[in-house]
């Protein structure tokens, strides 16, 4: 031990080492005293980020299936109050379960005494039973009794009912448990007829929240206004028991006031002990309900991150410390030993290296001056060569300019005589056969032709006439100047839905004399909007045009129908449709399945435009799959930018 102590002391590398060791080991234990402390602030912090995040999702997620379930409900009411029907109502019952998938029921009520001819009562109802879709009207009960009616018919609009058990008297019930979105439905008169009341299942909503959780044992809960249970692990609490059901001791405090805060209505977070597991709680209410919703996060799962990392690092410490001694040592070492950092330079140099600088020193003796003049020669070297580098790099930067704006203008060329070619080809074979059939009609006597065969000549001569006014009229539109003489010369004046679409219809049958187009429509003639008749004939005709040529020919109808604010065409043909690898692309300029494909690629994308310029939108159905399916919907009123 002397020994150790002499060589210690004799030893100034050593001794500076030591000292060294002592002030980074304070710093050290001290900024790692700090580091902890903030990681514990972090972990939290984190925690309640993610904790709030995960709520805010669930709860979006949760939001989206009652706005669903009320858009679909107020959708179908519409319909109930104008063809308020035993056999409508069955109809539309069905059709809003059908055409949902997250609903599991519904059942469209009548007032007593609506219907003499089918008793007291009137019930449709739709539920879904697995794959199975029932629809019945149900046996005779006091419906007007039970929450999900009354509560409507009472307060006069549309509400969410508490979920419940669906074990009323009527002949057909739900699986699961159920919360109901209920409207009442009004005739004319404003007199209450009935009430439409739709279902969504408990169990689905549940899962939709509990799909992603932020720790292993976290779990949702979903408290009524009452305090009850809809949502909670234990299963037996659901709609019987509520959160301020007294339990033991001191955890029945913090219960009661998160069930004060989520009764209320309120948002927020608390640390709170829940069944004796002290916990971090996310709470919000339910937009549009009366009901709340809280992520409840045990603690444990919360810092289990934090104790595996005091674990790690208490080992990291005593490997850390070592670590610093060693450095310190070698630090030591290094600082009386400039010469060997000097050859290993040098060194470097020789090898073409000049990446690596000595740094100046500030010795001033014979050794920091050989060093510092190292140095400096090493700057000098490193500047020119980086301003060779540089040059070089420029150089080449620009030499892959040049070669990607070549390639662009070969590109841009190619394109150019794709379209040029596809277009001459395009108008070249309808104006060879109207040439053709003109020169034969000027050849031959037209006494001697038959009259048939006179009418089909003339009837494909105007066909092919009409696709070159067609693709005339649409490479016009794509201009520029094609633009901005739509947009400055849109004239708005009152145009009835029923008759431009009878015209469409009459124009398409001029030029497809074997295709039929069914116009189905709930307007009245003499409704009218405001709107540019020449753009929204052509739209209509455009897509009636692609109808008749790219379907079967057999099942083309267009409905027309309205609200409020516009008024609805829904074209739908049968037949091979669009692939769904190309619906994407449809409404894009230019663009066709193949070179080979006739057209332009135009008709739908100017179609779109014209609608948008009319204040409107276009769309394609990608669900429908009999064959194609396009909604357009133009406003009753014009745009401002109209006006």
């Amino acid at each position: 031990m002397r020994k150790l102590i002499r060589n210690i002391r004799n030893s100034l590398p050593t001794k500076i080492s030591l000292s060294m060791f002592c002030i980074v080991l304070l710093v050290f234990v001290m900024a790692n005293t700090v580091s902890m402390a903030l990681s514990r602030r972090y972990f939290h912090s984190v925690a309640m980020d993610s904790a709030s995040k995960t709520l805010n999702t669930a709860l979006a997620k949760a939001e989206r299936y009652l706005r669903s379930v009320e858009t679909a409900t107020i959708a179908t009411a519409w319909f109930a109050e104008n063809s308020f029907r035993p056999d409508s109502l069955l109809v539309l019952s069905r059709r809003i379960v059908e055409q949902n998938g997250f609903i599991s029921g519904c059942s469209i009520s009548a007032q007593p005494d609506m219907f003499p001819r089918q008793g007291r009562y009137f019930s449709a109802y739709t539920v879904r039973k697995g794959e199975e879709i029932i629809t019945v009207q149900e046996d005779e009960y006091e419906y007007f009794d039970y929450e999900w009616y009354s509560k409507a018919a009472t307060r006069g609009e549309a509400v969410w009912i508490d979920p419940f058990i669906d074990d009323n008297a009527g002949s057909l019930s739900a699986d699961d448990m159920i919360a109901s979105y209920s409207r009442p439905l009004f005739d004319k008169e404003n007199r209450l007829i009935g009430v439409i009341s739709t279902d969504l299942s408990l169990p689905e909503l549940s899962r939709a929240l509990s799909s992603k959780k932020p720790y292993s044992h976290s779990y949702f809960m979903i408290l009524g206004h009452d305090g009850r249970y809809f949502e909670h692990p234990d299963t037996t609490r659901i709609l019987h028991k509520t959160i301020f059901d007294p339990t033991s001791g001191r955890y029945f405090s913090d219960k009661l006031t998160l069930g004060r805060e989520m009764t209320s209505g309120n948002s927020g977070m608390m640390h709170a002990e829940v069944a004796g597991v002290h916990s971090l709680i996310c709470y919000e209410p339910i937009p549009g309900t009366e009901w709340s919703v809280a992520l409840v996060s045990p603690e444990n799962d919360v810092m289990r991150g934090y104790r595996r990392l005091d674990i790690c690092i208490f080992f990291i410490v005593f490997v850390v410390l070592l670590y610093i001694y060693f450095i310190c040592r070698r630090t030591v070492v290094q600082a009386f030993a400039p010469m060997k950092l000097l050859e290993e330079q040098a060194r470097l140099i020789t090898d073409g290296d000049y990446s690596t600088v000595i740094p100046h020193g500030d010795a001033n003796s014979v050794i920091g001056t050989l060093q510092n003049s190292f140095s400096h020669m090493q700057e000098v070297l490193r500047s020119h060569i980086l301003e060779v580098n540089k040059k070089t790099e420029e150089l080449a930067k620009r030499n892959d300019e040049v070669e990607k704006a070549n390639a662009a203008l070969e590109e841009a060329l190619g394109r150019q005589s794709v379209f040029v070619s596809n277009m001459t080809h395009q108008i070249r074979t309808p104006l060879n056969l109207i040439m053709g059939f003109g020169q034969l009609l000027r050849d031959s006597d037209g006494s001697a032709m038959p009259q048939e065969e006179f009418m089909r000549i003339l009837h494909v001569m105007n066909y092919n006439a009409m696709i070159l006014n067609r693709m005339s009229l649409m490479l016009y539109d794509s201009s520029d100047r094609g633009y901005h003489d739509e947009v400055v010369s849109l004239q708005y004046d009152k145009v009835s839905p029923n008759a431009v679409a009878r015209e469409c219809i009459d124009y398409t049958t001029r030029y497809f004399r074997e295709v039929t187009v069914k116009l189905e429509t709930m307007l009245d003639d003499s409704f009218t909007i405001v709107s540019d008749h020449l753009y929204l004939m052509r739209s209509i005709r455009e897509i009636l045009y692609n109808s008749a040529k790219y379907s079967d020919g057999k099942n083309i109808s267009l409905h027309v129908s309205a609200n409020e604010t516009r008024v609805r065409f829904v074209f739908e043909d049968t037949g091979k449709g669009i692939l769904p690898e190309i619906q994407e692309s449809v409404f894009t300029p230019f663009y066709k399945r193949d070179s080979f494909s006739e057209g332009l690629g135009l008709g739908l994308s100017l179609t779109k435009r014209h609608v948008i310029l009319l204040g409107g939108s276009l769309d394609m159905d990608r669900d429908y799959r009999k064959g194609c399916r396009f909604i357009m919907d133009i406003p009753v009123d014009p745009p401002v930018y109209g006006r």
